[in-house]
């Protein structure tokens, strides 16, 4: 395999906390008759600065990070850094489809972004590297990435909305390519994708990223990663991989809820890739003890800050 092409980090992010941000969604909620929306998965932590220095830090290989807004800047972000690239909608959205609100939106339209590397990594704000990982982690071959996958056999997916999201998603894989096997639940961190294939599965369906793209909302019939994923390892070009749970070895990726006790898990697993996730059921002081985690966890500067 050769170790020299080129990897871009796109991460998504959003200033929730920003006044005009919150008027315009509230605006366009009530517009299309949502009602005002739950604010947790907008509130502003500052957890993109810690997900930067872990990129600096762990991932050297990294050719460049594409920062996802709506054309929002921290007022901490070395703009000018020569491996930044800050990525607006308007640049890969359709016009009708702005403002977003919307991750898997978000993440539809990217694909058609031509400045995009043939190899790169989708994070959120939210998901952060704590050990060092090689290239092969996510690209074991230079025209393979991996899918790692969550197995949670005795789940009911019917409940969620999440839930009945991939269980469609899973049934529109299965009737394009029948007697196919899809792992129902691609893990919820930080996962790498080759654009090829995922043009591929934006033309197998076009219909239904063009119908996600416009949804200023997420919804349940959208589409997510997890048909890129599914498409790219029928394709060849992604292999499924389970994640680990290991005390002894490190983990794999592994998700948190604010309110749970991450801190004394982290440190029991090792983990490699940390997601810690924000939601309705997450207090100010969750937040505030999460900020006061990240500051502890990554106490260096990175280059991407002022």
């Amino acid at each position: 395999m050769k170790n020299c092409f080129e990897v871009d980090f796109v991460v998504l992010w959003v200033d929730g906390s920003d006044p005009e941000f919150v008027s315009v969604r509230n605006a366009w909620a009530a517009r299309l008759g949502r009602g005002v929306p739950a604010g947790a998965r907008f509130v502003q932590s500052d957890e993109l600065r810690y997900v930067l220095r872990g990129v600096d830090r762990f991932l050297p290989w990294v050719t460049r990070v594409v920062l996802v807004t709506n054309g929002q800047r921290p007022a901490w972000l070395n703009s000018c850094h020569p491996r930044l690239k800050i990525l607006t909608h308007r640049e890969f959205l359709p016009t009708d489809a702005l403002p977003t609100f919307n991750s898997c939106a978000i993440a539809a339209g990217l694909m058609r972004w031509q400045g995009l590397a043939e190899h790169f990594l989708l994070a959120n704000d939210d998901t952060f590297i704590f050990r060092p990982l090689p290239r092969s982690y996510f690209f074991p071959r230079e025209t393979c990435a991996v899918n790692y996958f969550s197995c949670y056999p005795d789940k009911d997916y019917a409940c969620s909305e999440y839930g009945r999201q991939l269980l469609l998603l899973r049934r529109r894989l299965q009737n394009k390519f029948p007697n196919t096997d899809f792992p129902l639940e691609p893990h919820h961190n930080i996962s790498g994708y080759v654009r090829s294939a995922c043009l591929t599965a934006r033309s197998l369906f076009e219909a239904e990223f063009s119908a996600t793209e416009c949804s200023h909302f997420r919804q349940t019939d959208n589409c997510n990663c997890y048909l890129f994923a599914g498409v790219s390892a029928v394709l060849g070009k992604a292999v499924w991989r389970p994640t680990r749970k290991s005390r002894w070895f490190g983990s794999d990726g592994m998700v948190w809820e604010l309110w749970q006790d991450y801190a004394r898990e982290i440190q029991k697993y090792r983990p490699r890739l940390v997601c810690l996730n924000d939601s309705d059921r997450s207090s100010m002081q969750d937040r505030e003890r999460l900020n006061n985690y990240l500051q502890r966890t990554f106490p260096w500067k990175s280059s991407f800050e002022i």
